[in-house]
């Protein structure tokens, strides 16, 4: 009995979105509410800031600060700014979470959370869509999404703070409108693709890649005559003139104000160090890319699309004139290669930043990666009947089954008990009420001592100040004469480094304390010589 495609395309696009919705609430329910910490607790931390600082300074868009004065970059945290203003790409995703949380009359985690959980599903639903372009299978298509999904790095920022998912699922619903264009031939789809890809560059750079990838390949087709060229100037001259402005603007912010958010390339020094950090990337993240069973089933598809890709071109060799006629049209499948070759050159540009951060991945090599699944899933036979429909179904059901397992396995070891910032996080909840019933004042600013990372601790105090992540001397140093109010400590960290950093600690006046964190003034000279000291005060 043949299947009826109308009836299975048309229920598809339902079923794709309530599973999409209903693994992602699955995988993702219990985190809704944490409060950023764990693995690049950091990077969040100063995303999460920085929607906060939307609400601070009247949504001005394009004056993003976060919520301390001292910045990394140029002065590495060294020399204080009279603003916490700062450099960073275009910050939308984060202005957006702002005026969810002045509608919601809350800076609470889920709010940051929920956004960024939508922003996944609209991206996954696309790159079913964009699959289906492709391979023209339901079931094929769904088994790219749930590959997506259950990818461990991009379940753990499905819905976290971090720029680079919104901004993928962007750049996926900007590819899937360049092959909508390149399939019905629709100019307004390339309009819409090239100017959600400048989009998703600005929001961060690296999908430049994407958008560079896709032009490149439509100057392909215009030199073989496939497709014209006036018509496509408006929207690409629109997004590059947007691209280039904003570069210039936030070139001002940095000189202007600092930055806390990296804007240099990370190349190795020799060829011995760039295969080292290979190594380490490899080492640290290569079951975090990707689960062991998704390299298995990838290997196979690669096995199994050469096969069919060889029997096609005999096919199509018999074919005479029929088969010359077909070449004739460029194929997808340079896509993601030019797109993979531009990841390449990326990844030898910022070497030193992938051993340390596994969210580059998401920024660049995944998406042409799915695609490559997409297209390899695209060589095989297309499904005929019900009882071999029904046989791949329960064959995808057993793969997502142990996808889903691996990856909420993952999800948990990601959220280690023992994490720094975890604790950081724990020792400053409620920091805000503590500070409100010593009636410090809301423009009071605060030295936070020792804690990382740089921004959580402002954020759960809901008060401005200046950041000391660290023990080193050249960092505490010019802190100490900065235009501080307060000094905030937490007393563990105080009881643990008190010898090793006596004078500073020792010159902490107790104002109160909560049991976890530890409001001071500072003094000129050592006024405790122990903790007990500093505690019975």
């Amino acid at each position: 009995m043949k299947l009826d495609y109308e009836k299975i395309n048309a229920k598809g696009f339902l079923i794709a979105a309530v599973f999409i919705v209903a693994l992602g609430i699955g995988i993702q329910f219990r985190y809704l509410n944490e409060f950023p910490a764990f693995i690049h607790a950091w990077a969040q931390d100063d995303r999460y800031a920085l929607a906060i600082g939307f609400l601070d300074n009247g949504f001005d868009l394009f004056h993003p600060e976060t919520m301390i004065y001292n910045k990394q970059f140029p002065g590495w945290w060294e020399e204080a700014y009279d603003t916490t203003i700062t450099a960073v790409d275009f910050p939308i995703h984060e202005y957006i979470v702002a005026l969810l949380m002045k509608l919601f009359g809350s800076t609470s985690p889920w709010i940051f959370r929920m956004w960024t959980m939508i922003c996944s599903f609209i991206g996954l639903f696309f790159l079913y869509k964009l699959s289906f372009l492709i391979t023209e299978d339901c079931q094929k298509s769904l088994f790219v999404t749930a590959i997506a999904m259950t990818a461990p790095v991009y379940a753990y920022y499905f819905n976290g703070f971090l720029p680079g998912i919104p901004a993928f699922a962007i750049g996926v619903v900007g590819m899937w409108a360049y092959l909508k264009y390149v399939k019905d031939g629709k100019k307004i789809y390339f309009h819409l693709g090239i100017l959600l890809m400048a989009l998703a560059t600005l929001m961060r750079t690296s999908f430049a890649i994407e958008l560079i990838a896709v032009l490149g390949f439509e100057m392909l087709r215009i030199f073989r005559k496939e497709s014209t060229f006036a018509d496509k100037l408006p929207s690409v001259i629109i997004s590059f003139a947007l691209i280039v402005g904003y570069m210039f603007w936030n070139s001002h912010l940095r000189n202007e104000y600092g930055s806390l958010f990296l804007n240099e390339l990370m190349p190795a020094d020799n060829l011995d160090d760039a295969l080292e950090f290979l190594n380490d990337a490899k080492n640290n993240w290569e079951y975090q890319y990707f689960q062991k069973i998704h390299y298995w089933i990838f290997v196979a598809l690669a096995a199994l699309a050469l096969i069919a890709g060889f029997v096609k071109l005999i096919m199509k060799l018999k074919g005479g004139k029929e088969g010359k006629a077909k070449k004739k049209q460029l194929t997808i499948w340079l896509i993601p290669i030019i797109y993979l070759f531009g990841c390449v050159l990326f990844l030898i540009a910022m070497i030193r930043q992938f051993p340390n951060h596994d969210y580059y991945f998401v920024d660049t090599f995944f998406m042409p990666i799915l695609m490559l699944f997409a297209l390899m899933l695209g060589t095989l036979p297309r499904i005929k009947n019900y009882v071999a429909g029904g046989i791949s179904l329960v064959a995808l059901c057993v793969l997502c089954y142990f996808m889903i397992s691996n990856v909420n396995e993952t999800q948990v070891s990601r959220r280690w008990i023992e994490d720094g910032a975890y604790k950081t996080s724990l020792n400053f909840e409620g920091a805000d009420q503590f500070l409100d019933s010593l009636n410090i004042p809301q423009n009071s600013k605060i030295l936070s001592l020792y804690a990382y990372p740089q921004n959580g601790p402002f954020i759960q105090m809901k008060h401005k100040g200046y950041s000391v992540m660290w023990h080193k001397e050249k960092i505490v140093k010019p802190a100490l004469t900065w235009d501080f109010d307060y000094v905030v400590v937490e007393n563990q960290v105080l009881r643990d480094t008190f010898e090793e950093r006596k004078d500073v600690l020792g010159r902490l006046n107790r104002v109160a304390d909560n049991g976890r964190i530890s409001l001071c003034t500072l003094s000129d000279t050592i006024v405790c010589t122990t903790p007990e000291e500093f505690f019975s005060k």
